[in-house]
């Protein structure tokens, strides 16, 4: 019984420690609804993460993997994509590759 509890507390500490970052997003419209904005360039080495888009929701585990949602209820975060590359909280760039999706500058927590 003690092993069992033990493993419990050890395994809900690791839940604790490492959340994990599911990430799905909905494109806003009006920029003051996002939680953050973002800036799209061409550069990957620019960019403050490279994105990847994904296909499944379930395999958006990481920052840099994102799943565009269509309903703003289901998603994690809400973000507008600026013009102007001054006025975004993030700058990003897309890849094709998921294995290349990283981020050097964390997410914007949500509002």
């Amino acid at each position: 019984m003690r092993r069992l509890t033990t493993f419990l507390l050890a395994t809900a500490s690791l839940c604790i420690a490492h959340p994990a970052h599911a990430l799905s997003v909905f494109r806003e419209s009006t920029k003051s609804f996002a939680d953050f904005s973002v800036y799209v360039t061409d550069t990957e080495s620019f960019a403050d993460c490279v994105i990847y888009k994904e296909k499944t929701k379930s395999f958006a585990n990481k920052d840099a993997l994102w799943f565009f949602e269509s309903t703003k209820s289901f998603a994690d975060r809400s973000v507008f994509f600026e013009k102007t590359q001054a006025f975004a909280d993030l700058t990003i760039a897309y890849t094709d590759t998921a294995s290349f999706a990283r981020c050097k500058k964390p997410i914007p927590p949500k509002k």
